[in-house]
C-alpha cells in the first residue's frame, strides 16, 4: 500500500537497487562454487529422500499453511465463507504466479480471488495477509529458539530469534483484546484477528508448517550425504528466510540458493555440496508447487 504513494521514478529506482543487491549476493556466492564438485554431489544424491521431502511438503506443509491462513480469515465478514479446498486452490494458484513472475505477484492473487469469488473485503484480506507474515515470523523464531536448546548447539542467532519470538507472543497475549477508538477497515480487521484470538490457532498451524520445513532441510541434507548438527538445519532455514527479504526474483531463483550456501559454508560444508543442497531443496518447493498451481489456475471455478 505504501508503494502507491511513491512517485514513479523513486519507486523504479528503489526496485532497481533491490534487484542489483540481490544480483550482487548471488554473484558473490557463485564465484565460490566449484561446478565439478556440484555435479558430483548431484549425481550421488539419494532421490528416495528427496521423494520423501516432496511428499511431506505437498501434504504436511500445504495443509498447515492453508489452515494457518484459514484461521486468520475466520473473523472476517464475507458473502460466502471460503472452504479449505477454496483456500488450497487459491494458495497453489498464488504460489505459481509468484514462481513465474517477479515481486511476489502471487500475493495479490489471494486478495483478488477471495474478494471476487467469496465476497471478502479487500482491506480485511490485506490485513489478514499482513498478520500472517507476522505469525510466520514469530513461529519461525520459536522454532529457531528450540533449535538453540538442542545439546551441542552454539549458534547465538538462533537463540536471539527465539527470545524475540517469545517476547512477541507475550506482548500479543497481554494486549487488550478490545481496543476502543480503532478506526478504518484495515485496522479494524487486525483488531478482529487479535480480539477473536484467531492468531493463536494460526500460530500453532504455522509452527507445524515450519517444523515440516525444518524436516525438509534435514531430508535434503541426508539425501546429499551432508552430515551436520540439527541446529545447523535451523541456521540454514534462518539464512534462507533472511535472504527472501531481498527483492523477489521469480520463484526466489538464485536468492534462496545464496542464503542456503552462506549458512552451510559457514558451518564447514564445501560450496559445491552446499549449492547442490540448495538446488534440491528449492526444487522440492518450486516444482510441485508450480505444477499444482498451474493446474489450479487452469481448472475453471464452479
Amino acid at each position: 500500500m505504501s508503494e502507491a504513494v511513491l512517485p514513479a521514478r523513486p519507486r523504479w529506482l528503489l526496485r532497481a537497487a533491490g534487484w542489483l543487491l540481490a544480483a550482487a549476493v548471488v554473484f558473490v556466492v557463485l564465484r565460490r562454487i566449484d561446478f565439478t564438485t556440484l555435479g558430483s554431489a548431484l549425481r550421488t544424491t539419494d532421490w528416495r529422500w528427496v521423494a520423501v521431502a516432496v511428499g511431506c511438503n505437498v501434504i504436511g506443509n500445504t495443509v498447515a499453511r492453508v489452515r494457518r491462513w484459514q484461521a486468520l480469515l475466520e473473523p472476517i465478514p464475507n458473502r460466502q465463507r471460503a472452504s479449505f479446498l477454496d483456500l488450497l486452490r487459491i494458495s497453489y494458484a498464488s504460489g505459481a504466479v509468484s514462481n513465474l513472475l517477479p515481486a511476489r505477484a502471487g500475493e495479490a492473487v489471494r486478495v483478488i480471488e477471495l474478494k471476487r469469488r467469496r465476497g471478502y473485503p479487500a482491506s480485511a484480506l490485506i490485513a489478514a495477509q499482513l498478520a500472517e507474515k507476522g505469525i510466520e515470523a514469530i513461529s519461525l523464531g520459536l522454532l529457531f529458539g528450540l533449535c538453540a536448546l538442542l545439546p551441542g548447539a552454539q549458534l547465538p542467532p538462533l537463540a536471539i530469534a527465539g527470545a524475540l519470538a517469545v517476547a512477541a507472543v507475550v506482548v500479543l497475549a497481554v494486549l487488550p483484546r478490545r481496543a476502543p477508538g480503532v478506526a478504518g477497515r484495515f485496522l479494524h480487521a487486525l483488531r478482529a484477528v487479535h480480539a477473536e484470538r484467531s492468531w493463536v490457532r494460526s500460530l500453532l498451524w504455522s509452527l507445524l508448517s515450519d517444523a515440516v520445513d525444518l524436516a525438509l532441510v534435514g531430508f535434503c541434507l541426508h539425501a546429499l550425504g551432508i552430515d551436520v548438527h540439527p541446529a545447523v538445519w535451523g541456521m540454514v532455514l534462518l539464512s534462507i528466510n533472511l535472504s527472501l527479504l531481498l527483492p523477489a526474483t521469480p520463484g526466489h531463483l538464485g536468492v534462496l540458493e545464496a542464503g542456503a550456501v552462506v549458512a552451510l559454508t559457514a558451518a564447514g560444508v564445501s560450496p559445491g555440496p552446499a549449492l547442490a543442497f540448495a538446488l534440491v531443496y528449492h526444487s522440492v518447493h518450486l516444482v510441485p508447487g508450480t505444477l499444482l498451481g498451474v493446474l489450479a489456475l487452469a481448472v475453471p471455478w464452479e
